[in-house]
């Protein structure tokens, strides 16, 4: 919670952000992971989706590579916020929009590789 400015009127000093080490560390191999992890899974085109309920999804072609567009954009998110620790100039608007504009565009293209997947599933080999 940010202290009131002081009685004379003039502007609280800016804090930068500090992020700890184990989090930097945490978000950093995580956004390695999730990106090699989908990398791979579009250079063998099959990335797979696991699933709490079901097998899991097996994506291919579009698909596969729109998923790969949503990871991006969680590792991009994750990767921000280390920087964020980093920068030191007052700029949290920036970074708050950065974030908030690629977890649009993640969900947006996971939205789009599940409806793809459902579209090649019910017109791809072995339908009615």
């Amino acid at each position: 919670m940010r202290q009131q400015p002081p009685a004379s009127g003039s502007p609280e000093p800016y804090e930068p952000n500090v992020i700890p080490l184990i989090t930097r560390i945490f978000y950093v191999s995580a956004a390695l992971a999730v990106f090699a992890y989908g990398a791979y899974g579009v250079v063998v085109d099959d990335l797979f989706l696991p699933a709490k309920r079901s097998d899991g999804m097996h994506l291919h072609g579009v698909a596969a590579w729109l998923a790969f567009a949503a990871i991006a954009c969680m590792a991009a998110n994750l990767l921000s916020v280390v920087a964020d620790h980093f920068d030191k100039r007052d700029n949290e608007r920036s970074y708050r929009r950065f974030a908030r504009i690629t977890s649009w565009a993640g969900w947006i293209c996971f939205g789009l590789s599940l409806v793809i997947y459902l579209m090649q599933g019910a017109s791809g080999p072995g339908a009615a």
